[in-house]
């Protein structure tokens, strides 16, 4: 799976390491059916949860404890809907990592369909904005993914490829891939703030 912790680092080199994380993207994938969420070291640390137990893979309602109390319904909401609709989620919300600050993070991802063809599980990625975030209010913002967007498409696009890579066993390609998606992130989320100011003038 895209979230199972790779590389061989260790758990507390990944938490020593938070402090670079700015610079990186984290991904995160839910098996939907048997309710298992999978993060790597960058988006389980951003949310705050046990590493350790990232690596056997946890039911969403660990990871909906990280998120901020005013955030947390319609984020999660957000996701049951894709679970039972399909399609895309983009999202800019709060949550609180392990130190107990607060974040602002942006959340890509895409639902996958199974042999029945309902969604079945969703890959994603998970980007630090703290900082740059689209205001400092609840989630209410946050504008619906736009399938004709060309970089949502590209997001896609890298999650799939990324998916393909970590499968494939090449770690310095996946870095390559990791960098691409940050960048893409960031400018997801620089569109989704002047989509915001222009509701706003």
């Amino acid at each position: 799976m895209i979230g199972d912790v790779e590389g061989g680092r260790g758990i507390d080199a990944a938490r020593q390491a938070r402090p670079a994380m700015a610079d990186m993207v984290g991904t995160w994938s839910w098996d939907i059916a048997d309710d298992r969420m999978h993060a790597d070291d960058v988006a389980g640390s951003l949310f705050g949860a046990d590493l350790e137990r990232l690596a056997k893979g946890a039911p969403l309602r660990v990871f909906a404890a990280c998120i901020h109390p005013d955030d947390r319904d319609a984020v999660i909401a957000r996701m049951h809907q894709g679970a039972a609709q399909g399609g895309s989620f983009v999202a800019e919300f709060r949550v609180r990592d392990a130190a107990g600050r607060t974040l602002w993070v942006l959340s890509r991802a895409r639902y996958e369909r199974g042999g029945d063809g309902r969604p079945a599980r969703a890959h994603g990625i998970l980007v630090d904005m703290t900082g740059s975030a689209l205001s400092e209010t609840a989630y209410d913002h946050c504008v619906d993914a736009r399938p004709g967007c060309s970089l949502e498409q590209a997001a896609e696009a890298c999650i799939s490829a990324r998916a393909a890579l970590v499968t494939a066993d090449r770690p310095f390609l996946v870095t390559i891939v990791d960098m691409l998606l940050l960048e893409i992130g960031r400018e997801i989320g620089r569109s989704l703030r002047r989509a915001y100011l222009r509701r706003l003038s």
